[in-house]
C-alpha cells in the first residue's frame, strides 16, 4: 500500500478505516496479470509492468491514508501488439479461419462454456469491480449480472437469426423455398 499526504488531502474521512471493512469484500491479495496471449499461446511475460491502484483508500489506526494495491498487468510493446495483430489476421484468413467457418451451435457452446467459467468467479469479478472503480457492492454485482444477462441475449438473438436464415417459407404457393 502507497500512503498518501494527509496533510494536503482534506478527504479523509471519506475513506473507510483499514479494519471496518467487510471480510467478503476485502480483496484477497492483488492479481498480478504476468501471461500474454499471442496466437493461440500463453506466454509468461518478464516485461515492465504497470500497477493497479484503488481509487478507494483506506485510514489506518493513526488516520494516514493508504493506496490499496489492485494487482498489475504487462506493459506490451509495439512489437507483441504487431505480432498480436498478424496472429489475429492469419487466424482469421480472410473469413476461412477456424472460428468464421465454425458452425453457430459449436460457437455458441464455447460462448456458454466461457459464460460458465465467468459465473464460477463472479465474487472475484465483483470485488475487482468495488475496488477499481468505486462501485458499491449491489452496483458491482448489477453490473456483473447484466454482463451475464447481455451475453445470454446475444446467444438468443444468433439462435434466432440462424434458425430464421434456415427456415422455409412458402413464395407464391411454392412450398419449401429457401430463405
Amino acid at each position: 500500500m502507497e500512503i498518501i499526504d494527509t496533510q494536503k488531502n482534506s478527504l479523509v474521512s471519506f475513506f473507510p478505516d483499514q479494519g471496518k471493512v467487510p471480510d467478503a469484500q476485502v480483496l484477497d491479495s492483488p492479481v498480478h496479470q504476468r501471461e500474454i496471449l499471442i496466437d493461440g499461446k500463453i506466454r509468461t511475460w518478464q516485461g515492465p509492468v504497470q500497477e493497479v491502484f484503488s481509487p478507494v483508500c483506506l485510514r489506518d489506526h493513526e488516520g494516514t491514508l493508504h493506496k490499496v494495491e489492485i494487482g498489475s498487468y504487462p506493459l506490451a510493446t509495439e512489437s507483441e501488439a504487431s505480432e498480436a495483430l498478424d496472429a489475429a489476421v492469419k487466424a482469421y484468413d480472410f473469413g476461412r479461419g477456424e472460428w468464421p467457418t465454425m458452425g453457430v451451435e459449436k460457437r455458441i457452446k464455447h460462448i456458454e462454456d466461457f459464460t460458465f467459467r465467468m459465473i464460477g468467479c463472479k465474487q472475484e469479478v465483483v470485488k475487482l469491480i468495488m475496488w477499481e472503480i468505486g462501485k458499491s457492492l449491489a452496483d458491482s454485482e448489477k453490473e456483473f449480472d447484466r454482463t451475464v444477462e447481455y451475453i445470454h441475449a446475444t446467444i438468443e438473438a444468433l439462435k434466432q437469426t440462424d434458425n430464421n436464415s434456415s427456415s422455409f417459407e412458402i413464395v407464391q404457393g411454392i412450398a419449401g423455398q429457401i430463405r
